[in-house]
């Protein structure tokens, strides 16, 4: 009788445990800011979702926010897709302008910045960034205190851990 109980409340367990790490890895997860490099659109440790399943089929979008991984240390980071790949992203005087495979250029419209918010890249200069096959162009949005690709370069593809949507 006790044997049965416990075998029964054994598999429960088991099957909670294995749901909620089915639920973490694939579809959705809570996240928390920590730092101001999104403000105004995220503060300094407010929750977010992760929306994994978001991009398992497709790929990140143009001035979407994602959760990615630091590539120097491998913490966890939100910010704003700029370039994808195959895009050429040019900083000059405060603008971003997009050269994209599609042999198209793109004025980056940004509503979402802070008043007078300046881009530029870490060193005060202009900068052409080439993205390869997989390589994406990040920024965070209060673009003073970001550290984002200006600094470390394109992220991977395989280092992108879901959409962030934005709050309302």
């Amino acid at each position: 009788m006790m044997l049965t109980y416990l075998w029964k409340t054994f598999r429960l367990v088991l099957i909670v445990v294995v749901v909620t790490l089915f639920f973490k890895t694939f579809i959705l997860e809570t996240g928390r800011v920590n730092g101001v490099s999104m403000v105004p659109t995220f503060h300094d440790n407010e929750t977010f979702l992760v929306h994994k399943y978001a991009l398992l089929f497709t790929p990140p979008a143009r001035q979407q926010i994602i959760q990615c991984k630091n590539p120097l240390n491998n913490k966890l980071l939100i910010k704003r897709v700029i370039g994808i790949p195959g895009d050429v992203v040019h900083i000059h005087q405060n603008i971003i302008t997009i050269d994209t495979p599609e042999k198209t250029t793109i004025t980056l419209v940004e509503p979402y910045l802070p008043l007078n918010a300046i881009t530029q890249m870490w060193n005060n200069e202009s900068g052409d960034i080439t993205l390869g096959r997989d390589e994406y162009f990040i920024l965070g949005d209060n673009r003073r205190e970001s550290g984002d690709s200006r600094h470390f370069g394109p992220i991977l593809r395989k280092d992108i851990l879901g959409a962030v949507r934005e709050p309302s």
